[in-house]
């Protein structure tokens, strides 16, 4: 049993919050049915599965047993000299057996699994235990809609069973299912809607998320049949072993958006063209929209999710966001509660005891969401039938300004980051201190906690933070927490990692402004003297930390990941030091000093290619490989490859949204970000000595020409493979530049001192 499985316990909850702040009473029927309908003993055998996957040859000592009379969330672990060696797990789901067994690797045998791999050195002799953890959330969530297109995309279900593996060792009982490209082709179909037209509907894979949102239709595409299949099956399987873990699944549910052929096959009906998102072309951008109140939602909304459980099951929650980012035609609180009452609607007609699984991400930065028109729209569904996500509570949280979404039950949820992009940031302190307030004050209807990154594969550590405090209630030193974790993480406890992931956690995990927060540094974006780096943090001190790191002599796979990361920020903020010389340098016409920094600043990107290409977990060829690996044809191979090499650069056929999701990856810096600047510091050169000036929109024009464009098509084959030694190359690289920067002219404070920045919705 996972989530609201102790239903009196959450009726409880909600009693005591009707009390003191006039929230209505959940009743217990609402909820009681939103339970993993998973035998104790299936979920028992499952939770072994993932023990004996991470730990086969010691899985016999580790005994599972599931009892669903405990409290929600919560588990108990026992090994003592009675025991015979033995250590018990007794818990209330698989989910928390499996959390139970990561509690005890972590905290008792010093051992770490993470998404970026394991450090497993257990002691000789397993420690003894007797302790019983019980989760101060009812629900602890993961994933964001883009997840599945910036970081899953291309995965097969070797990635994704142990992936779901880790998610049931955080504890997460709550997420999506989001692929549906299958069933709406079938829908479309009894429509009468042609292969054709479908065709130039559906996106290509690597922009699934987007087409779903209403944002762009056929880019990428046409999707293949083949890609149909395989991710209609896979989704199969994900589903069926997340449930067997106990953990409750999300189906998508109609958010209005269809194929423009919709306007004049029902032309009495209200359907609309959405406008066009972030100036895609006609042929790739609006959508048909067909507004909620129009009864034809009804039936097309409830024969969809119909589909969806015949083939999926159900466990009763549905995601439907018809609005992220995109807007209702008008502000009317009457129109907005009869469109969200439809969204509901065409739900409860397929599944009568439906709840709603909402993003609030459509809330934040919108001056379109008055305070009356989010009341009209969330108070227009039955209290506790709609879930809110506040996608970014760190940040921009929105349960504080809509009176804790007008008695909806909310999850507190850290976004962090944007398009995937690699570079340290974070909000260690902000997660920590909101959580616990939040938590605290019965005022607000939290059930949980949880985390919706646009992408994953950075800042690990930020995450699993997060995603543990909502499941340890005494959790109450934060720098004590990362301590522990750089112990367990590298299998050491140095103190000298220690105090780096102090120095780590007190500067670039300590972001704690509203600026964009989205790896804007210099080398990775398109060359423009118009740029503006920034950073939150000392950086004299940041590098103490990772001087720190570098020469603490740990032989663990991890530490050699992390040593790479972090210098590779300190190279970036290299790069932006170097920037703002050549910009100076330009302006001020000194070409001698233009050329000496730009003649570093390609070395610079040379060293940072290199550096990457030491790592896995930094190279272009692996991201393209996994996209290729799909294809059974030339044609679909070179399809899919376009759709990786597009999404991380151009995002769009002019690009649309250039940069957003870009990779510090090796490959990428060599053929793509290296060539760019290389261009631009040249015309920059010709133009002082000429003694002319540089024209923006030509240089930008060239660099698409040249560089951007032919990137996106071509077929070059990289290393998936890492080559060099990491820490050799990370300390020598560390070293050599550190004695560069101290050569740079000093910067005026007011340029890396953050500053205020407008703010638009993530893509």
């Amino acid at each position: 049993m996972t989530l609201f499985h102790l239903v009196p316990t959450v009726f409880v909850m909600f009693a005591i919050l009707q009390g003191l702040n006039g929230i209505p009473n959940f009743k217990a029927h609402i909820l009681k049915h939103v339970i993993s309908k998973t035998s104790q003993n299936d979920q028992k055998n499952a939770a072994m599965e993932v023990i004996s996957r991470i730990l086969p040859q010691q899985a016999m000592y580790f005994k599972v047993n599931i009892d669903n009379r405990m409290q929600l969330n919560s588990f108990r672990i026992e090994k003592s000299e009675e025991t015979d060696g033995i250590v018990y797990i007794t818990s209330s789901s698989g989910v928390a057996a499996t959390k139970g067994f990561h509690y005890y690797l972590k905290y008792y045998c010093g051992c770490h699994v993470s998404w970026d791999g394991d450090q497993l050195d257990l002691p000789e002799v397993l420690p003894s235990v007797n302790e019983t953890v019980e989760a101060p959330s009812s629900i602890i969530y993961y994933q964001n809609v883009c997840t599945w297109s910036y970081s899953f995309t291309w995965w097969t279900f070797s990635e994704w069973r142990r992936h779901i593996d880790w998610m049931a060792l955080q504890g997460i009982t709550l997420s999506l299912a989001p692929f549906q490209e299958d069933l709406w082709s079938e829908l479309y179909s009894e429509y009468n809607i042609t292969q054709h037209d479908i065709d130039n509907h559906l996106a290509g894979p690597g922009f699934f998320a987007w087409q779903r949102m209403g944002n762009i239709r056929g880019w990428g595409g046409p999707l293949t049949a083949n890609f149909k299949t395989f991710s209609s099956m896979l989704q199969l399987r994900i589903v069926q072993q997340m449930r067997r873990l106990g953990m409750i699944v999300a189906l998508p549910a109609f958010a209005g958006h269809l194929p423009v052929q919709f306007k004049q096959l029902f032309p009495q009906s209200k359907i609309s063209s959405v406008p066009a998102w972030n100036k895609f072309p006609t042929q790739y951008a609006s959508p048909a929209f067909l507004d909620p109140v129009d009864p034809l939602f009804q039936e097309i909304g409830t024969k969809f999710l119909e589909k969806a459980i015949s083939r999926y099951g159900t466990d009763h929650i549905y995601f439907s966001d018809p609005f992220n980012e995109n807007q209702p035609h008008t502000a009317s609180a009457r129109y907005l509660s009869e469109a969200a009452a439809g969204i509901f609607g065409a739900m409860t007609k397929a599944d009568p005891v439906a709840v709603w699984l909402l993003q609030g991400w459509m809330l934040v930065k919108n001056p379109f969401w008055s305070d009356r028109a989010i009341r009209a729209f969330l108070t227009a569904v039955p209290t506790g039938r709609m879930l809110v996500l506040d996608l970014q509570s760190e940040q921009f949280p929105q349960y504080t300004r809509t009176q804790s979404f007008h008695g909806q039950p909310f999850i507190w949820c850290m976004l962090s980051n944007f398009g995937g992009t690699l570079g340290m940031l974070g909000s260690v302190d902000i997660v920590f201190q909101r959580i616990q307030e939040t938590r605290s004050d019965e005022n607000f209807t939290m059930l949980g906690t949880g985390i919706t990154p646009e992408g994953i594969n950075q800042n690990y550590g930020l995450y699993e933070f997060a995603l543990e405090m909502g499941w340890i209630r005494n959790l109450t030193n934060a720098d004590q927490w990362f301590r522990t974790y750089a112990t367990v993480r590298y299998g050491s406890d140095v103190e000298r990692l220690q105090d780096a992931w102090s120095i780590f956690k007190a500067t670039v995990y300590n972001f704690k402004g509203l600026e964009l927060m989205r790896g804007k540094y210099t080398f990775n974006r398109r060359p423009s003297l118009k740029l503006a780096p920034w950073v939150w943090y000392n950086e004299t001190l940041f590098n103490e930390g990772v001087k720190l790191l570098l020469y603490a002599n740990s032989s663990n796979a991890l530490y050699k990941a992390d040593v790479v990361d972090v210098t590779r920020q300190v190279l970036q903020n290299t790069a932006d030091r170097l920037y703002l010389n050549i910009k100076e340098s330009y302006h001020t016409k000194n070409l001698t000093s233009l050329r000496l920094y730009s003649s570093m600043f390609r070395e610079l990107l040379l060293d940072i290619d290199r550096l990457l290409s030491t790592d896995r977990h930094f190279l272009l060829g692996s991201w393209l490989q996994s996209a290729k690996a799909l294809g059974q044809t030339s044609l679909e191979r070179q399809k899919y490859e376009f759709n990786a090499r597009n999404q991380i650069t151009l995002w769009g056929p002019q690009g649309q949204i250039i940069d957003y999701a870009n990779k510090q990856w090796a490959g990428m810096v060599l053929d793509f970000f290296l060539p760019r600047w290389s261009l631009f510091l040249q015309e920059l050169e010709s133009a002082l000595e000429t003694n002319a000036t540089i024209n923006d929109t030509k240089i930008k024009n060239k660099i698409f020409r040249l560089i951007e464009l032919p990137f996106t098509t071509d077929n070059k084959i990289y290393p998936a493979e890492a080559q060099g030694n990491a820490l050799e190359t990370a300390r020598e690289l560390f070293s050599v530049w550190n004695k560069k920067a101290e050569n740079l002219e000093q910067l005026p404070k007011h340029v890396l001192n953050t500053k205020k920045r407008s703010r638009k919705n993530g893509s």
